[in-house]
C-alpha cells in the first residue's frame, strides 16, 4: 500500500469511526479490484466505474476476478484530485460516495491510486462484505 493509498484508508476509516461505525479493514482482493480499475482508468485517462474494454469492465467483474466472494460491494472512483486528503473530501461531499463510506454493511476495503506519466491522479476504492 502507497503513502497516499494509506492516507485514503485511514481518513475513511476517521469518518467511519466520527460516526460511531466500525473501521473497514484492508483487503488484499479488494485491494487488487481497486488497483486494477485505477491502472485501467490512468491507461484509458478517463474515469469511469465501467470499462467496456477492459478485460474486467465492471466491479462485480474485477471483484470476482480477483476472487473476493461477495454478499455486498461497492466503490469510488475520482480522478485529478491532488493527493488523499482532497479526494476523500471530495468524497465526503457527494452524496453517493459518502454512502458507501459510512455503509454499516461494509467491512473490508482496498485502495488504488495510479497515474499515467504527465497525467493526473486515477483513485479507486472498493468497499465489500463477505459472503
Amino acid at each position: 500500500m502507497s503513502a497516499t493509498e494509506a492516507t485514503i484508508f485511514g481518513g475513511i476509516n476517521a469518518e467511519r469511526e466520527r460516526r460511531g461505525l466500525s473501521p473497514v479493514t484492508w483487503n488484499p482482493l479488494l485491494d487488487q479490484a481497486a488497483k486494477s480499475q485505477a491502472r485501467s482508468m490512468a491507461a484509458l485517462r478517463r474515469m469511469a466505474h465501467n470499462l467496456p474494454e477492459t478485460a474486467t469492465p465492471t466491479l462485480v467483474a474485477r471483484v470476482r476476478a480477483a476472487g473476493y466472494e461477495f454478499r455486498r460491494v461497492s466503490e469510488n472512483i475520482a480522478f485529478g484530485q491532488r493527493d488523499a486528503e482532497t479526494v476523500v473530501q471530495s468524497w465526503m461531499n457527494s452524496p453517493g460516495h459518502r454512502a458507501n463510506i459510512l455503509d454499516p454493511n461494509v467491512s473490508e476495503t482496498g485502495v488504488g491510486v495510479t497515474r499515467v506519466e504527465g497525467g493526473p491522479l486515477y483513485f479507486c476504492q472498493v468497499f465489500g462484505a463477505r459472503l
